[in-house]
């Protein structure tokens, strides 16, 4: 077992030495003019973690996302992860985000991200792109699995071995 540290607000958790990954679960929302997004789930694997949510412009049926927004997460401490991947899938005025970064070695007890602007493309007798300034921004809490989580998911590979 390891003792997991935690920066900014205090998280009381004793991590057990698994390769297990783990997610939770966020609703962090940010609303700016006609553009909401919002994040939905924090996972982490190995080194690794990803934040996804969904972006929605609500009152352009002809509108689209032009490029993946960049969202800078940070640390309490203003210290900014290191983003690995970005991705996106568009269904309209709704799309699907996910961003993967570089996990830190101490469990922070909350993150904070950004995005400063977002690019949207209007598709009116051709198509014309619109940055549009926000900040949009985040702020949530890390809340990794329990030990009896994690015992009850060991169990749980157990029993169906």
């Amino acid at each position: 077992m390891r003792n997991a540290t935690a920066l900014g607000t205090a998280v009381d958790a004793t991590l057990p030495d698994t390769d297990l990954p783990w997610a939770s679960a966020l609703n962090a929302t940010a609303q700016h003019e006609e553009i909401t997004v919002s994040l939905l789930t924090l996972a982490v694997v190995d080194d690794q973690m990803r934040l996804t949510g969904l972006l929605r412009v609500r009152s352009r049926p002809d509108v689209r996302l032009a490029t993946i927004p960049s969202l800078e997460v940070t640390l309490p401490g203003g210290t900014a992860l290191r983003l690995v991947d970005a991705r996106v899938q568009p269904h309209g005025r709704v799309t699907w985000v996910s961003w993967t970064y570089e996990w830190p070695e101490v469990v922070p007890g909350r993150l904070e991200g950004r995005i400063d602007h977002i690019e949207l493309e209007y598709r009116l007798g051709g198509s014309a792109r619109v940055d549009v300034l926000g900040p949009w921004d985040f702020s949530f809490p890390v809340r990794p699995p329990t030990l009896v989580e994690f015992a009850a998911r060991s169990d749980d590979r157990i029993g169906r071995a």
